[in-house]
């Protein structure tokens, strides 16, 4: 049964977690080890299709791989990214906003691995606060395919939902779900922007 509660949607990379940099850090590191060449167009790729999933990010960079290979950089990837993880950074307001909106139920809706969630919960605590994940496993389109935040959405029980996100692809998965999008880069008014939204609902 659909709860009349307002859910929160959470990207995690780049809204949550500073970890970006050593995505691309990881999957550079890959691509040395199997000798495929990468430039400077290679990081400007990617840093542009960030919020996509991971192997959908390199699809697009190097679209004559097989699938053989594209799934040994994948392995390769996180087995760098593990080792990386000691740098790994929660951002700022992150946890005393969590706290401050702790009546709201909330989903955690990424294109990462739920092998990466679990890292990043484990060292960040940041698991507490969500009874939902939606991984890059769960969904068959990621985004900006509005399947993951209507998943997550589901899984909470909710009909209504704000997506907090950082990238483009979360707020066209956002839109083409039917929430509204907040902007992770003013997260400190997030929980003001909550309570004025549900005002605006009742």
């Amino acid at each position: 049964m659909k709860s009349s509660a307002l859910g929160v949607l959470f990207d995690l990379d780049g809204t949550l977690v500073d970890s970006t940099e050593l995505h691309l850090r990881s999957f550079l590191a890959a691509l040395d080890d199997l000798g495929i060449p990468h430039d400077e167009n290679t990081e400007e790729e990617f840093y542009r299709r960030v919020g996509e999933r991971f192997l959908d990010i390199v699809r697009a960079i190097y679209p004559d791989l097989d699938e053989k290979t594209l799934s040994k950089i994948r392995e390769l990837k996180w087995t760098h990214m593990y080792e990386y993880l000691d740098e790994l950074r929660v951002l700022p307001h992150v946890y005393e906003v969590l706290d401050s909106i702790s009546d709201y139920p909330k989903a955690l809706v990424t294109s990462a691995s739920r092998q990466f969630v679990e890292w990043v919960f484990e060292r960040t605590g940041l698991g507490k606060y969500f009874s939902v994940v939606i991984a890059a496993e769960d969904v068959k389109q990621g985004k900006p395919y509005p399947d993951p935040y209507l998943e997550g959405a589901r899984r909470l029980g909710v009909q209504r939902a704000v997506v907090v996100g950082d990238t483009v692809f979360d707020l066209r998965s956002a839109l083409s779900a039917g929430f509204p999008f907040f902007p992770a880069q003013s997260l400190s008014v997030l929980p003001q922007y909550l309570s004025g939204l549900q005002r605006c609902w009742v």
